[in-house]
This record gives structure tokens, sequence and C-alpha cells, in this order.
């Protein structure tokens, strides 16, 4: 038999008990606040580089896997990516180097407009599927135009060819735009100047990029048609800011924007009062990882890189060649009419489909260190917001300053691939959703 008191206190324990259990501390619900009057950078936009791997996409597979492929980067529609950007090599070889980047000034006052078939077919199917705003960069100046005599292994721009580069540059750039009708916006002088290596590449001093920078500016400046020049591009931000550094006061003047890669620890190169934009970065020393892991790697230096004031972000390659099993695609090519897609596509794809060019980005002010925001907003006002949930856990958060009827949003996961979500109505100026754990979600108001 059980005393009075042993039942007593039994029963006070149990109580205490399941008050302790039922009843935690309270913990500060997540909240993302979004705020369309705090204002910063325009954004350019999203993409990749053209480069020779869409050669072997325009000849080696059908007119189906190509369309499918093409439609995966560029549409805006279903779960497609909506990539804004194309990056495209302004090529240096002359046809018996190379007949696929061969360029169109095989030699001096010779010009031949029947090369660069790859990148001119790639950009349009670019433009068909609605994209049409490209940035060009040589890797090297023609061979005739250096002091190794090849546009390989470095080397540098001849002194006496300065301004025929430039008028080369000027050259193509109108050729593209207003012969062959593709937007290009960005011109960049050199690519990785810093770097000699044995595919095309060309080196430049401080002093002689300063000097091409301007010429280059100038020469393109004079078409009058809005494109803007740019420079260092250097290999990581480091050499791009030793250049910058370097270059004249009237040099950073006539360049319109700074370019930067990012193969290396970050170094602030934003500090020179010139838009920024970072061209390239890849995982191109590693076997590819076409996971959710990999892709939050890059969800999140976007983030940091927006979150900076930079302008736009681009990925190396759109397409990597079926014989390489590196990580430098977006989507990777296979053998038979096949071809991967890497999570890191749609990942960029979260960002590229809601930030559209001319957008401005708005803050987006997260309460939990797990969730980065990111907010935007187009002409009209109509606010969108990216979030990315880091932890391994679902999180429910408050998405507020809210000014539209509804919201409709689409998401990557380890199991979904810019999957469209479940259209909400707004209420008081908010939504609550729950975000799953590792995650990017991406949503716009309508």
């Amino acid at each position: 038999m059980i005393s009075r008191r042993k039942k007593v206190y039994g029963v006070i324990g149990l109580a205490i008990s399941m008050l302790v259990s039922v009843a935690p501390p309270a913990l500060a619900a997540s909240t993302v606040t979004l705020y369309k009057d705090t204002t910063y950078q325009t954004i350019w936009g999203f993409g990749a580089a053209a480069n020779h791997p869409v050669n072997e996409l325009k000849t080696n597979y059908n007119a189906t896997t190509q369309g499918q492929i093409l439609d995966k980067l560029f549409r805006t529609d279903a779960s497609n990516a909506g990539l804004s950007i194309v990056r495209m090599e302004i090529n240096p070889y002359t046809a018996a180097q190379d007949a696929v980047q061969t360029t169109f000034m095989p030699s001096s006052g010779v010009t031949d407009w029947n090369t660069d078939l790859h990148q001119r077919w790639f950009a349009q199917e670019a433009k068909n599927r609605g994209m049409n705003q490209f940035y060009a960069v040589p890797w090297s100046p023609p061979g005739w135009m250096k002091t190794n005599g090849s546009p390989n292994n470095g080397g540098h721009l001849s002194t006496s060819q300065y301004d025929n580069f430039a008028n080369y540059m000027k050259t193509y750039v109108n050729q593209y735009r207003n012969v062959f009708g593709f937007n290009i916006k960005w011109v960049s002088v050199q690519n990785e100047p810093d770097l000699a290596t044995p595919y095309a590449s060309a080196q430049y001093t401080t002093s002689e990029l300063d000097q091409v920078s301007a010429k280059v500016a100038d020469a393109v400046h004079s078409l009058n048609q809005g494109v803007l020049v740019g420079a260092p591009e250097g290999s990581n931000r480091t050499a791009s800011n030793n250049y910058m550094n370097g270059f004249s006061v009237a040099t950073r003047a006539k360049l319109d924007f700074v370019s930067v890669h990012d193969y290396s620890t970050y170094v602030d190169v934003n500090h020179y009062g010139k838009p920024l934009i970072a061209t390239e970065v890849s995982n191109f020393q590693t076997a590819n990882d076409p996971s959710i892991t990999d892709g939050l790697k890059w969800a999140n230096m976007i983030a940091a890189d927006l979150k900076r004031g930079e302008r736009g972000w681009l990925y190396w390659w759109a397409v990597n060649p079926a014989a390489s099993t590196s990580g430098e695609g977006l989507i990777n090519l296979g053998a038979n009419n096949t071809y991967t897609v890497n999570k890191r596509l749609y990942v960029m794809g979260q960002f590229s489909r809601y930030l559209r060019p001319d957008d401005t980005r708005i803050l987006a002010s997260s309460s939990d260190s797990n969730l980065v925001a990111i907010g935007g907003k187009n002409g009209t006002g109509r606010a969108s917001v990216v979030l990315i949930n880091n932890s391994t856990s679902a999180i429910t958060t408050t998405i507020s300053g809210l000014t539209l009827a509804n919201v409709s949003g689409r998401r990557t996961s380890a199991m979904e691939d810019l999957a469209k979500l479940t259209d909400i109505a707004v209420t008081g100026g908010a939504i609550t959703v729950t975000l799953p754990g590792k995650s990017v979600t991406s949503y716009v108001e309508f």
C-alpha cells in the first residue's frame, strides 16, 4: 500500500515534471523584414561564359538535347534558370592555329567575320529565349600584335600595337552590336593579365595595362553607344586590387566598372567608386560536385557579393565538356546526347529569376543567422526576396514589408530544382513560410 504522503509527493513531482517538459523558455520567432525604401545597387545580372565548350554542344548534340540545355540555361519559365548574361571570348587565333577560336583580324588591316560561329550560335539561341546581355573580353590579342608572336604562353602586347589593339576592340564591339545584333553591354580589356598560361593569355605590367585600358576606353566610348569598359579582371581579387592601386587617376576615371575573378580569398576591390562585377569562378581543380552542398556554397558567395554592393555574378562555363570531370560548368555534357544539371545552376536561377537586370537591391533584414536574405525590387516597386537556409533543420519565418496582395515562389533543395511553390496571400503586409533545411527559396510579389 502506498502512503498518502508518497502519493501526494508523487503527484506534485509529476506536475512539476510535466510543467518543465511542455513549457520550455520561449524562443524569438524568425523574421525577415523587407525595406523597400532602403535601396542599394542596380542589378546587372547573373550568367556564365560561352567559350569553346559551346562548340561541342553545337557540333556533337542533336537539336532536342541542345534545346533542352539552352532552355534550362536561359528561359524564365518552369524550372529554368533564366540566366541574364553571357560572357564571350574575343578569339585570338588564326584559322591554322585553331579552327574554332579564330580571330576576326588575322593580320593588320584584314578582317574575316566568318569566324566565332560557335559563340554566335550560342548567343543567338540565348537571344531567342529572351536573353540579350553580353560581356566580351579577350584572353589574348592576336599573335601578330604580341611580343612573343603567339596567342599562347603569355607574352605582352607590343607597345607599337596599343592603338591597333584599341581599334580592334572597338571594331569587335561595333560589329557584334550593330551587324550581328548582340547587345554587348560590357567589354573588358584583358582576361587575367597577371598570368601566362599554355592556352590563350597575355601579361601586362601595371603601367602597360594602365595605358592600354585608357586607349580601349577611349576607342569604345567613341562609338557613343553606352558600352561600358572595365578592367583589370585579374585571376583573383588581390591581383585586381594591385592593378587598380597602380592605375593613374586619369585611367581610373575612364573605366566604367571594375571586373574581378574569385579564385582566392576575398580582398576588397570595391573602394574605387566604380561598379564591380565578379566575372569568373569555378571548382576547376576538384571533381564535380552536383549536390546542394555545392549549390549552397555558391549561393552564399553570391549573397555576400551582393551585400557588398556588387552588380552581378558569373560562373565559369555554361557547359562543361564531356571529357571533363571537374566542376567548371553549370551543366555537364555527357556521351550520346546526355547531360546532367548541377544544383549550382538551379541555385543561380533562384537569384537570376528573381533579381532581374535593372532591379534594385533593397534591405532585407533576417533575425536568424542561419537564414540569409537578399531583397530586390523592380521599377514598379514589386519586391522579391531570396532566402538561403544554411541550417540542416527547417526554419519557419515571417516575411514582412510586402505591399502587394500575393507572392509566388520557387525552391531548390536536395530534392527540388527551382520547384514551383503554392502561391500565398499576403495578410497585413506579411506571410509566414517554412523553409526546409539546406535550401534556397525565392518569392516575388504579384
